[in-house]
Order: structure tokens, then sequence, then C-alpha cells
């Protein structure tokens, strides 16, 4: 039973682990981890493949419900019929309807996203109704840029031509808010500029300048710095030039259909047709929502393909983001839902309730851990089968996705997925790659090494017990069976011959023989002038090896009783046969310039000893070598003789071909050598 176990054991090790020169393995796994790390890390220091990644990004956020701090005035179809085809066209004066309003429905902010540029003969009543509002935000917009590239020096977007407010109404603004929007590669609006830069002056964006409104901070109450602006106490996180990431609360609103904000047409409520209270302690933002070909609306993480959320609506969603990452609203983080989705490129843990702000992954941290990801796991699948690297590779990265997921809900933390997946990815990429390479090397090794000893079939058998991790050669013990064959008196025999004679002679039998030995799954250890060594059972195992070698021994002594018969040299050439079972060490064994895979041991030499003493054309065998033969040969004769080496006779037994006349005695210096 223990036996049992621990064969079971080996099996599973050997299924997972491979065991050939783990040393080698974890050094040349280093060297492509290293190179692996080095390359991503350095395409993270690039910033590339941005669309690819902030798409994996955007499946770490999920709908969450607002605190109702933001409402929307929507410049929809029905405002536009009412008061014109284009905001352009209407009388301004409609806009200090609005204000009065919402003033009266106590409105905390009324923040504009509609840019006043040009001036009107309205401008002073809708300046008055600001003035006595006492709460207004008037937009600008920056155009033609010159400093919109990714960067890893800190700057704030600064654009060569801005438009501002007439004179009249910026005089009357509390605030103004920038509304530019950088969209990424793929066109999506993930994050805003926070700040932009016109020359000295720094403007705050739409949302921010609402926000600091509501509060009723001063405009120039904020601290920037390279990554973070420092508001109320509270910081929010920017990237290098000064964008902030926006999370998006649900899919788009309307005013027919309602959605992630509550959306009110502007001619209702300049009309006086929505209840009051469905603005009071509000931020109310005003913008254009819903008009046909409107150039302001974006593709953005929560909306679907082909659809679009109007810049009004960002801004809606850059305030519940700011107000939500401030201390002003507390446990608003707080309700954390754990629930696993696994799908296709869908795997989330912690959905529920985010904890903002969000904080974008400084770049350095990125860079290390992917590194750190390719160089262990670079050492560590070089270890493992590659069935069991792809699963490790797939664990290693579900669990960073799991760690991802929780960081962006617990502490809002923005993690890259693509460039961890492309270092586990390419990491065990590599390492399969130089696994072929290396076995495929060590393959034509093992090839070359044993095909001068066995039978390609054999040959290719081994290669795959190496495959299979079951093939040791750097030294093991295990049961082998051992045979020496030797030429009798072939001293005496050579004497009458010509040197070519002799080599002709000696190559027509080893060669016979050799075949032999082969047929029968036997590998030819080496040949010793007239004599010549072979065994079964290494490297590769073979469960009848006492039977393969004692058939080979017998059809040995019925080919030289054939080859005999031919009457080709002038005498008759007899072989003695020795073949003994049992444990011994094999492997390679020799210098570093010449390896032989041999066996050695007591084993070995008693197969030797008998060969010495056999008389010609019988084989003696082992009594280990007898037992495991069984009754598919019976033996001629028991002989119990005295071998060098052994203090106690030997018991032999003797096989002959049937018919063969008894042998000879055995000679006084084959007797003596044996003894």
């Amino acid at each position: 039973m223990a036996s049992r176990v621990r064969d079971l054991r080996k099996r599973a090790v050997r299924l997972i682990f491979t065991p050939q020169q783990p040393l080698r393995r974890v050094r040349s796994g280093l060297i492509v981890g290293v190179i692996v790390g080095t390359l991503v890390a350095l395409a993270v220091w690039q910033d590339m493949f941005t669309d690819i990644r902030t798409g994996l990004t955007d499946r770490l956020y999920n709908p969450r419900p607002t605190t109702g701090l933001v409402a929307i005035v929507a410049i929809d179809d029905a405002s536009l019929a009412a008061y014109g085809r284009s905001t352009t066209e209407w009388s301004r004066s409609v806009h200090a309807d609005l204000i009065n309003q919402l003033s009266a429905a106590g409105a905390r902010v009324i923040a504009f996203d509609v840019l006043f540029a040009n001036p009107s003969d309205a401008d002073p009543v809708v300046a008055e109704a600001a003035t006595t509002a006492r709460n207004i935000v008037l937009a600008f917009a920056g155009s033609n840029t010159q400093t919109m590239r990714t960067t890893r020096a800190g700057s704030l977007i600064n654009y060569d031509y801005y438009t501002y407010p007439t004179d009249t109404l910026k005089e009357s603004a509390r605030m103004l808010g920038h509304v530019n929007v950088v969209p990424d590669g793929d066109g999506q609006i993930r994050q805003i500029p926070l700040f932009i830069r016109d020359g000295e002056q720094v403007y705050p964006t739409l949302g921010l300048a609402a926000y600091m409104q509501y509060l009723r901070l001063p405009p120039d109450l904020y601290e920037i710095s390279d990554d973070e602006v420092e508001i109320a106490k509270r910081k929010l996180y920017i990237d290098s030039i000064g964008q902030m990431l926006i999370y998006y609360f649900g899919p788009p609103s309307s005013v027919n259909v309602g959605g992630t904000f509550p959306v009110y047409s502007f001619v209702d409520v300049a009309e006086g047709r929505v209840p009051p209270d469905a603005f009071e302690g509000k931020i109310v933002l005003v913008g254009v929502m819903g008009a046909s070909g409107d150039p302001d609306s974006y593709a953005t993480p929560s909306t679907s393909t082909g659809e679009k959320m109007f810049g009004v609506e960002i801004h809606a969603n850059v305030i519940e983001t700011i107000h939500q990452s401030l201390p002003t609203v507390p446990g608003v983080y707080h309700n954390v839902n754990w629930k696993l989705s696994l799908g296709p490129l869908d795997i989330q843990l912690y959905r529920g309730t985010t904890r903002l702000p969000l904080r974008p992954q400084p770049y350095q941290q990125e860079m290390i851990i992917v590194f750190l990801l390719a160089v262990v796991g670079g050492m560590s699948l070089r270890l493992v089968r590659w069935y069991i690297g792809a699963l490790l590779g797939i664990l290693v990265y579900m669990a960073y996705f799991a760690w991802a997921s929780a960081s962006f809900t617990v502490f809002g933390r923005v993690l890259d997925l693509f460039f961890p997946a492309v270092a586990v990815g390419f990491t065990y990429v590599g390492t399969v790659i130089l696994s072929y390479v290396f076995e495929e090397r060590r393959r034509g090794q093992i090839n070359d090494l044993f095909s001068r000893y066995v039978s390609a079939e054999i040959a290719q058998k081994i290669v795959e017990a190496f495959d299979q991790g079951k093939l040791e050669l750097g030294g093991e013990e295990r049961e082998i069976t051992v045979l020496f064959a030797d030429i009798r008196g072939f001293t005496t025999l050579s004497e009458g011959l010509t040197p070519p004679e002799v080599v002709r002679m000696l190559n027509l039998f080893l060669e016979d023989m050799t075949n032999i030995v082969m047929q029968n799954g036997g590998a030819i250890n080496k040949y010793i002038g007239d004599n010549l060594m072979a065994f079964w059972n290494a490297p590769y195992p073979q469960n009848d090896h006492a039977w393969l070698a004692t058939k080979a021994a017998l059809e040995m002594l019925e080919s030289i009783r054939l080859l005999n018969t031919t009457g080709r040299f002038h005498t008759q050439v007899q072989f003695g046969i020795g073949v003994n079972t049992g444990p011994v060490v094999v492997g390679n064994i020799g210098s570093s310039r010449r390896l032989e895979y041999t066996p050695i041991g007591d084993t070995v030499n008693t197969a030797s000893r008998m060969c010495g003493v056999a008389p010609g054309g019988t084989c003696y065998v082992g009594t280990r070598t007898r037992e495991l033969v069984g009754d598919r040969v019976k033996p001629v004769q028991v002989h119990h003789l005295k071998l060098k080496g052994k203090a106690e006779p030997v018991e032999i037994h003797e096989l002959r071909l049937a018919g063969s006349p008894a042998p000879a005695p055995v000679s006084a210096e084959a007797a003596a050598e044996a003894s």
C-alpha cells in the first residue's frame, strides 16, 4: 500500500513538474521574464495601446445611485420649437426668466452649459437676474489647443483661443467654468480637464466650478500638485495634464424617459410648469440635450454602441463624482456587495458602490507590477508542464483581476488590466517556446546517445519517456537484466586468420548479435574485443526484461549454430553467455568530456563472471533471472559455482539449445578467472 501511494505521488509530481535540471530551468525562465518584463514595462512607459487598456478598465464600472444633488434643465426639441431652432435665435430674456424661476424654486447653484459669446440687447436683463440670484456659473470654451497630448511631464492644457461670455454677463456670474472635454483615441470621454490655463489664469471645469459655488468656496481655494488637487481638505486625483477620471453613474438621461439624473424641459421650467421642489437645494445644469444633430454629444463608457451622452450630463456626472469624493456625503461608499461574475472578459469582484475619488495608477507602479509578474512567472512556469503553466497563468490573471476589482471598489484605485495580461501571456508563450527548444535539443541528445545502443523503436520510446518525465539519466537505482557474450578461444581462432579476416569475423558475429539484442529491446552497452555487453529495463522501463534478455541469449546461440554450418570459417566458433538480473546503479558515467550511459554494480560483475565460466554453446542465467522467466524455459542443469568476489557459491542455471551436444568442460583459464 505504501509503495502504491509513493508511486501515485511520483506520477502526480511528474504530471505537474518538469524534473530535468530545475536550476537551469529557473535561470532560463528568469531570462525570459526579464526580457518580457522589460519590454512590457517600456510599453507602459510609452503609454501604448491606450484604447485597449481603457476599454478593459471600463468593465470595472457599474451603475450606482446618485445623491439627488444635480438636476438638468434641457434645451430640448420642445424648447427649440417654442423659442427658435437655435439658441442663437432665442431672445436672451428667456434665460432671465429661467433664472428667476429656478431662484424662486430654491436652486442653490445655476450653471449654464451655454456660451453667451455674442452681445445681446437682453444682456442687462440676464445680468440683473444673475446678480440677484448670486449663484450663477457661466461657461466658456477653449479651442485649437497645442498641448492636448499625453506626456509624463505635468502641465495643464493651454488653448490658443478662448470664447468667454460677454463682459456684462461675465461680471454678473459668481464663477466661470470651462466646458472642454478631451476624447480618448476611441472617441470616448473618460476624464475631464479639471483645470485649464489661459496665460497665468487657471479655470476649473464647469462641474467643479458649480460644486465650489455649491460649497460657497472662493474661486481660488484649491491647490494643484503634479497628481492631485486639494479642495475643501479632500483630494481629487489628476493625470499629468490635469484630467480627472469621471465616474458615470448610469446610462444617458432624457426628458421623457428620465434616467440617471432628473431632466426637465427648458420651456416647462421657464413657464412655471415644473413643481418648485424639484430644484430646491440642488445644482441645476442648463444645456442642450436632445436637439437633433447637436455636436455637444459624446460616447462614454456608460453608453451603448451608437449611443451618445450630451455634454451637460457629462458635467452632471463630474459634479456627482466630485460630490461623492468629498467628505460632505458621509457613508456613500460603504455599500459593498460581494459578487463574482465569470464570463468572457467579464470577471468582476466587489460589485457594489465604488469608493471615490478614482485614482489612476501611477505608471511607475504599473511598470514594477508587470516586471515582477513576468520575472516571477518566467521562473515558475519553467518548472511546470505547459498545461499546468497555462492554468497557472489564467489563475494568476484572475487573481490580479480580482485584486484590481477590489482596489477599484474599496479604494477607488484604477489599475490597468491590459499590460499585466500581456506580461503573463507573453511570459507563458516565451517559456513554452524555450521549453520546446530546450526539450527538442534534449530529445536530440538522447536520441543521439541511445540510437547507437538500441533500435530506432526503443530510442523513440526512450524519447517519449523523457517527454513524460519518466526518464532519469543523472543516475538511479533500478533492477535490470545484464547480458555478456564472449567468443570462446578467440585467441586460438585468430592465430589461423589474417588480420582482415579476424576483423571481418568479429564484425560478422557482433553485427548478428547486436541485431538480436536490438530486436529484443535491449541496449548495447559496449564491445570489448570479442566480448559484448547489453542490458534491459534501462533507461526505458520493460516489464519483461528478464525474458527478453534470456530469449536474446537463446537466439544468439541459434544464430551462431547457423553461422557455423555455412563453413565460411575454417573452424567452429562458440559463444559463452551470462545473463543476470538484479539491482544496479545506472546513469551517465564518465568525465565532462566523455559520458557513457552504463550500469554498475554487483549484478553486472556477476553476469560477467557467469559469462566467463559458461562453456561454449551454453547460457548461464542467475537465480533472479530464472525466477522472472518462469516456465518459459527449462534449465538443463543447475550449478553452484564459486565466482570471484563471492564468499559463497552462486546458484547458476544452465540453458542450451534443444539437441545441442553437451558442452565442453570449463577451461582452467576460465575457471581461474571466475574464481
